[in-house]
């Protein structure tokens, strides 16, 4: 083609060309009910810029519930922080219109992005993301079974039913963390499963959980808990009788002063000083004689 006939196509072209809109134009048009706008404002969520997506979604929360179904259009075919910042969304807005969306992504075998698919439950809160939540313990990724534990706690009594029953029929770490998940509820109902299963692989934390729910009931199981083999589960134990023990615990835990672990050393003295209302010492690493540090200031 001649350079003279192409000059009349280039100036056409530019003259097409828009210049891009900066978020912070979007914004303003979106708030006064520019459709077009609040579409863009959508799709730069997850996009490089000098916080374009973190303004973006902070005014898309600010145009509240509506903004939901745009939210949802796609969403299961994203991924990355495209995938993130749209499920944010969802669970800021408490969108229930996303429960089985997000119940997918959360299921999914791979993705990097699904523990803030259990986040997002948790805010949205209700009866109807348990099922998802309880099933996402057993996920082979750590993040994803943490996010789902505190998505539950969040969710409090709520969850109870679903977790007790799930002390049954789990093991490994999706039961340690249905155990952590009713400790940190404090599900009084949660005692008697929890004794159940005490002598199992998740001693150590069945045996913190029963300190949490703070029922003397659960107190000579500790007890027993306090000469175990294992360290760790003699630790759990002597932390659990400060809260839960009587007097009956006061010897018991007096002998764990002598313990050859000085963390058990530091907790049977705290544990003590809270049973008995006396300040108490232990022998620390130097094989100086003080006083426990407080962690309940």
């Amino acid at each position: 083609m001649r350079p003279y006939l192409l000059a009349p196509i280039l100036l056409t072209l530019l003259a097409c060309q828009q210049p891009p809109v900066d978020t912070a134009r979007l914004i303003e048009l979106a708030r006064k009910g520019d459709a077009a706008a609040t579409v863009s404002l959508v799709q730069r969520l997850g996009q490089d810029g000098a916080g374009d997506s973190d303004a973006a979604y902070k005014a898309l929360i600010g145009l509240g519930p509506k903004m939901v179904p745009l939210l949802l259009d796609g969403l299961e075919t994203l991924e990355g922080d495209f995938l993130e910042y749209r499920i944010a969304a969802l669970g800021s807005l408490r969108a229930e219109a996303a429960l089985e969306a997000l119940s997918r992504i959360l299921s999914r075998s791979d993705g990097k992005r699904r523990y803030v698919a259990a986040w997002a439950l948790g805010e949205i809160g209700g009866e109807k993301v348990v099922p998802a939540l309880v099933s996402a313990l057993s996920d082979t990724n750590s993040q994803v079974r943490r996010s789902a534990t505190r998505a539950l706690i969040k969710l409090n009594r709520t969850a109870s039913p679903a977790l007790i029953e799930a002390l049954q029929r789990t093991g490994g770490e999706a039961q340690a963390a249905a155990v952590r998940a009713l400790g940190d509820i404090q599900e009084p109902g949660a005692l008697e499963p929890l004794l159940r299963i005490i002598q199992g692989e998740n001693r150590e934390e069945v045996l913190l959980a029963l300190g949490k729910l703070k029922d003397s009931r659960a107190e000579s199981a500790l007890i027993a808990g306090l000469t175990d083999a294992d360290w760790r589960n003699r630790l759990s134990a002597t932390m659990a009788l400060g809260p839960t023990g009587g007097e009956a615990s006061v010897p018991h835990l007096q002998q764990r002063l002598e313990d050859d672990i000085i963390q058990i050393r530091e907790w049977a003295a705290r544990s003590l000083q809270i049973i008995t209302g006396k300040p108490q010492r232990f022998v620390n690493a130097k094989g100086q004689v003080v006083a426990p540090y407080s962690v309940y200031h």
